[in-house]
């Protein structure tokens, strides 16, 4: 299949919904965008399947019911999980914070449903590790253990419901390494199928030149997760020019609060040769709203389409690799 094909599928995937907005083009079916007010992590709205229109919310675990959870485990039908996980930060001056929270909820609820009933989605994790971003206002942190902690009961949870196939999908550039460090450990003690990656590890650097024009190909809230809002969260963005980002005069470089100064403390990033150090810090910044300019939706459903892709193939692989054990 193309990968014009394979976009007009995933978008024709969409429907309108009560109280949301939409955004319709005649090519590729009509795109949800949430309406103000709205829950941030999910697409409510009725998405084809395989053989059948679906509601999405039926692959939402927090949506189910009891019953609905014990009929589809008891039945054998419900074999994995995905877990999103992300981070309440700040975008730029033109995305809204739930990006990350956004993206990955979205794209393990799009290969869930291609799944369907097989795969649930567990609740996300909003808050992610994010100790570098706190110099800019609204960025929510957590400490690294506190966020390995909390994915490790929520796996945990599922375990204990009969799950033993778990994919901890990703949003957030902190929490890869986290994840990374911690999965041994969570094998060794659960005993069961799990794994963790990043949404954009279904998309090899070299594809990504073909299509993202900006030099830094996956720079954060540039072209890349810019382009991802345009085309499915178009409401979360921000009107922006360069001049008024110019006009704004910001610095985070230096002049940080105590408060501030004790989390930039934390991560290797920020906090170097035993003192702060952001030398450059406002370049990257500027450079990152630029490159935000130069988003595109088409680069966006490109981007969701392939990430959706990997998801399902990646469970696929997990639940058969599953099921083999057992036989």
């Amino acid at each position: 299949m193309n990968e014009q094909s394979n976009r007009r599928g995933f978008f024709q995937s969409f429907a309108t919904a009560a109280a949301a907005a939409t955004v319709t083009n005649k090519n590729k079916g009509q795109l949800l965008a949430q309406a103000p007010g709205s829950l941030p992590f999910t697409v409510d709205s009725l998405s084809k399947g395989r053989e059948s229109f679906i509601n999405p919310n039926r692959v939402l675990l927090w949506e189910n019911t009891r019953k609905e959870i014990r009929e589809l485990l008891e039945g054998g039908q419900l074999k994995a999980a995905i877990l999103p996980t992300g981070s309440i930060e700040q975008h730029n001056e033109h995305m809204a914070m739930v990006a990350d929270v956004a993206n990955a909820t979205l794209i393990s609820q799009q290969a869930a449903l291609q799944l369907f009933p097989q795969v649930i989605v567990a609740p996300p994790s909003p808050c992610g590790y994010a100790p570098y971003h706190m110099a800019r206002k609204g960025t929510i942190t957590l400490r690294k253990e506190t966020f390995q902690a909390y994915v490790f009961d929520v796996v945990e949870s599922l375990k204990a419901h009969g799950i033993r196939t778990i994919l901890v999908l990703n949003g957030h550039g902190g929490n890869h390494q986290p994840l990374q460090e911690a999965l041994p450990e969570w094998r060794k003690k659960l005993g069961i199928n799990i794994d963790a990656d990043s949404y954009w590890s279904g998309t090899p650097q070299s594809e990504l030149k073909t299509f993202v024009r900006s030099k830094q190909l996956t720079s954060h809230a540039g072209e890349f997760e810019t382009s991802i809002y345009k085309a499915a969260f178009p409401g979360r963005l921000r009107p922006f020019t360069m001049e008024e980002y110019d006009d704004a005069n910001l610095n985070y470089e230096s002049d940080f609060s105590p408060e501030v100064e004790e989390f930039l403390r934390r991560d290797g990033r920020s906090f170097k040769n035993g003192e702060i150090n952001l030398a450059g810090e406002n370049g990257r910044d500027r450079r990152r709203q630029e490159e935000a300019l130069l988003a595109h939706e088409k680069t966006g459903e490109i981007i969701l389409t392939r990430a959706i892709n990997f998801v399902v193939d990646r469970m696929q692989k997990m639940i058969t690799a599953t099921d083999a054990r057992k036989s």
